[in-house]
């Protein structure tokens, strides 16, 4: 049975009790569900991570499992993760997302005002490239407006 309790508890209420395939990695979470990367590319307009490899090998990654250049780190894969297996964790002026088999950080712009800890400074270069927002709107966190 997946660890993802949600799969379990549900497999259990249609009579599944057990797989007949051992998982190489049990504490994975991912059902590759694909949520992550279709948000990535079809709403974020990036296409940091993705499917890779076949079968039982299949999983979620950055490119060759290092190129972290199209991650902005803006968490929407983290947020989006129905099972939990995509983490994001800010703290120290950094953002670091974790997926099943690697891990990225970004710094993070301070609030003038609070000095909260609120965006990835990659982030706002993509927002800053794609829209007419003016920079210094970053300067103060949504709390402090």
């Amino acid at each position: 049975m997946p660890s993802v309790r949600g799969c379990s508890d549900h497999g259990k209420k249609l009579g599944v009790n057990g797989t007949r395939f051992e998982s190489e990695k049990p504490e994975n979470l991912c059902t590759l569900c694909a949520l992550c990367t279709r948000v990535c590319s079809e709403v974020v307009g990036k296409s940091a991570i993705s499917l890779v490899s076949r079968g039982t090998g299949r999983e979620v990654a950055l490119p060759y499992y290092e190129d972290k250049t199209d991650c902005i780190a803006c968490g929407s894969c983290a947020y989006i993760c129905p099972t939990g297996a995509i983490k994001m964790k800010d703290g120290n002026g950094v953002r670091t997302i974790t997926w099943p088999n690697c891990e990225v950080s970004f710094k993070l712009r301070r609030c003038a005002k609070c000095g909260a800890e609120w965006i990835p400074e990659k982030q706002i270069k993509h927002i800053l490239n794609t829209t007419e927002v003016p920079e210094d709107f970053f300067n103060i966190c949504p709390d402090c407006r």
